[in-house]
């Protein structure tokens, strides 16, 4: 019998030609592949083998409540699921593997006839080699059948704009501070199932992501969103109950490595296609910090006379974030604005990162220098962009910046 592995292969193969992708194996594993969105985020893709009365290490990995145990082994609640993969890193025997999206994105590159957009997350710099610019990314992506590529730093400028704007109204006395709400949907997670009562201090903003799938979806209705990152959270924040319908597919830099591989497309060969719009700030976002340092630069030129000034922490790593989110609820504080990344490391340290996150940072910050403006004040791009979505002045857009706002319950 054909694993999973060989079977994606396979089908992958067969997608990318233009041919049905029914093939021979096990018809569960099949149609995971084909039709992911019926099944859960983690599969369990052979019987679960750890003794009964012995702790599976899944179970004890989850941070969620995800995963319980009965008579047949483990079964994951995908309500619950918010895609950490911890479960995976801790599964000895190989029974779990993530979900996999990009067989019915290959699909609809062939048949859909309205347009297609990646949108590629800011840790994308140097995943496909250090001479893989965004420009050759953005011609591999045309030749794949996308009608363009959009970098999700452009609106991760327009939100650090947003939650500069906010805090520059919202925090003026000292005891008032604010938790970053975009960026990671497995910080949001936490905030909303294990610290609840943090909720009033946390924007309604959506994520990058979101925004950009909404931002193309007003200017292009027609249109359909594939992004692409290093996280398979985002997974599973594409289908949260008020997020639906910004972004129709995620696939991670591992899928999309897997469709230029039997697509046999040179990278480095291929012509530049460059289109810079993003600002060292919105680029920033890929590592730990750099949404506290987007912010910070933001709120400084809103508003370089405040009484009450900036003052950030960050935490990267779950338990890290749930120390400093301690701290905040014991009175220790010491600051204002609070960023946590689930990943060590930030986005750059992501479970399906294809390079080191020392080097994904590195290469990420080396792109941020080339940017031609530092905050998305200075970016007449992101000012063109809230034009076109009707709002004609920053002003008009703290107070009536629906597209991109969220209710968090």
């Amino acid at each position: 019998m054909k694993t999973l592995d060989e079977l994606y292969q396979q089908m992958l193969k067969r997608a990318a030609e233009g041919k049905p992708v029914g093939v021979d194996g096990d018809p569960k594993l099949i149609d995971c592949l084909a039709h992911p969105d019926d099944h859960p985020l983690i599969w369990r893709v052979k019987p679960c083998l750890c003794p009964p009365d012995e702790p599976h290490h899944c179970q004890e990995a989850c941070d969620w409540g995800a995963i319980t145990s009965g008579p047949d082994g483990i079964a994951i609640d995908d309500s619950q699921c918010v895609g950490c993969q911890a479960c995976v890193d801790a599964c000895k025997l190989d029974t779990l593997k993530t979900r996999k999206d990009i067989i019915p994105v290959v699909q609809e590159l062939h048949d859909y006839d309205g347009p297609i957009y990646a949108m590629v997350a800011p840790a994308v710099s140097g995943q496909f080699g250090p001479d893989i610019t965004m420009g050759k990314l953005r011609t591999a992506f045309k030749r794949l059948g996308f009608t363009g590529m959009l970098e999700v730093a452009v609106f991760a400028d327009i939100l650090t704009l947003k939650e500069a704007l906010e805090f520059d109204k919202n925090i003026n006395s000292e005891d008032q501070f604010q938790l970053t709400s975009c960026c990671c949907p497995m910080w949001i997670a936490m905030i909303k199932k294990l610290y609840h009562q943090l909720l009033p201090n946390v924007p309604g903003s959506v994520s990058p992501m979101i925004a950009g799938g909404r931002t193309v979806k007003a200017l292009h209705p027609k249109a359909k969103t594939v992004f692409i990152g290093p996280c398979l959270a985002k997974k599973a924040e594409r289908k949260e109950p008020d997020l639906v319908g910004a972004v129709d597919y995620v696939l991670t830099y591992q899928e999309l490595r897997d469709l230029f591989s039997v697509t046999n497309i040179d990278l480095a060969s291929l012509p530049e296609d460059n289109l810079p719009h993003a600002s060292e700030a919105g680029i920033s976002y890929a590592y730990a910090g750099g949404v506290s340092e987007a912010v910070t630069e933001t709120v400084h030129q809103l508003n370089p006379d405040r009484q009450v000034d900036i003052k950030t922490r960050k935490a990267d790593g779950v338990p890290a974030c749930k120390a400093m989110i301690n701290d905040i609820l014991a009175g220790n504080r010491d600051g204002n604005f609070f960023e946590g990344m689930g990943c060590m490391g930030g986005c750059v340290g992501g479970p399906r990162a294809i390079i080191k996150k020392e080097e994904g940072k590195a290469n990420v910050q080396a792109y941020g220098k080339q940017a031609a403006y530092k905050t998305p004040m200075e970016n007449p791009y992101v000012i063109e962009l809230l034009k076109k979505l009707g709002f004609p002045t920053v002003e008009e857009f703290l107070e009536r910046s629906h597209l991109y706002d969220r209710k968090f319950d």
